[in-house]
């Protein structure tokens, strides 16, 4: 049976949504039948730090006890349980440390395998760690991509996503973005986007958008038909988690971030297992409801 140990890095991390959502996936995946994964062997961090000195260090040697966040996941299977698979695949390495970057991390690039364009970006926002190499991923652009897309406000024919911000998550965001056939009106925000976005993937003011996404936070309207709130509100879902309102929660994209570093980086063999988005989501609220006492 393989260790698991997931942390989440950055400052500030205390209201991460991160260990709970790898835990959830972990005891889905052990629920569906795959072989060599248990929640039980998992382990989630919260790591608070501005460098990444250490943190690999941190995660050499976890101690591997049950915690409340083990108790309510549990819990939240045992109130909604899913049907196993057929025929399940199996996990076979023998560990796995996976990390997840925020801010202020994302830009502090390693000499580290990337196997997307996120080093050049300086968005990198995983790690996998296995022996003395170290492979990374940048999954915000394809996370706010899948949330669009179910939301029926994706990039695809053209449409627009009116965006401030110049961060690495915005980075990811308005390259994948365009890479997907869409357009974006860049308002100014604290920092400029770099790399520019091209010339003819730029769209105007007057256009409608399909999508307003806010990274510096500013709080002024950004004239979209929706609009993405990418910080994390942990009190607050809002339009209670719907994607059909004009509010889209901030936890979607973390919710769908999270699933395409398992996807494209930590275990890719085990794609088709996964839970899906909206399915995500749903555990993630539960659990949140559980561990306030709601």
């Amino acid at each position: 049976m393989a260790r698991l140990v997931h942390a989440v890095a950055g400052r500030p991390v205390a209201f991460s949504a991160s260990p709970v959502l790898f835990l959830l996936t972990v005891a889905r995946l052990e629920e569906a039948g795959v072989e060599g994964i248990a929640l039980e062997h998992s382990r989630a961090l919260r790591i608070e730090t501005t460098t990444m000195e250490g943190v690999f260090e941190q995660m050499t040697e976890p101690h591997f006890a049950r915690g409340d966040l083990h108790v309510a996941v549990q819990t939240r299977l045992a109130q909604s349980p899913r049907p196993s698979s057929a025929a399940p695949p199996s996990f076979h390495a023998k560990e796995g440390r996976w990390l997840s970057l925020t801010s202020p991390l994302k830009h502090l690039i390693g000499d580290w395998d990337c196997v997307d364009d996120a080093h050049a970006l300086l968005s990198v926002n995983a790690l996998r760690l296995q022996g003395d190499e170290v492979r990374s991923a940048g999954t915000d652009g394809a996370g706010v991509l899948a949330v669009a897309r179910l939301a029926g406000c994706g990039p695809d024919g053209g449409g627009i996503l009116r965006m401030r911000g110049g961060g690495g998550a915005a980075r990811s965001v308005a390259h994948a973005w365009v890479n997907a056939g869409g357009r974006v009106h860049l308002i100014e925000g604290r920092r400029p986007l770099t790399p520019a976005l091209p010339e003819l993937a730029s769209a105007g003011p007057s256009e409608p958008a399909a999508l307003g996404i806010d990274f510096d936070g500013e709080g002024e309207p950004l004239d979209a038909s929706k609009h993405l709130i990418p910080a994390y509100q942990n009190k607050a879902v809002h339009a209670d988690g719907s994607l059909d309102g004009p509010l889209i929660d901030g936890r979607w994209m973390l919710v769908a971030q999270h699933l395409e570093a398992w996807r494209i980086l930590w275990a890719p063999e085990l794609q088709a297992m996964l839970p899906s988005i909206p399915d995500l989501m749903e555990d993630l609220v539960a659990v949140e409801a559980l561990l306030d006492g709601r």
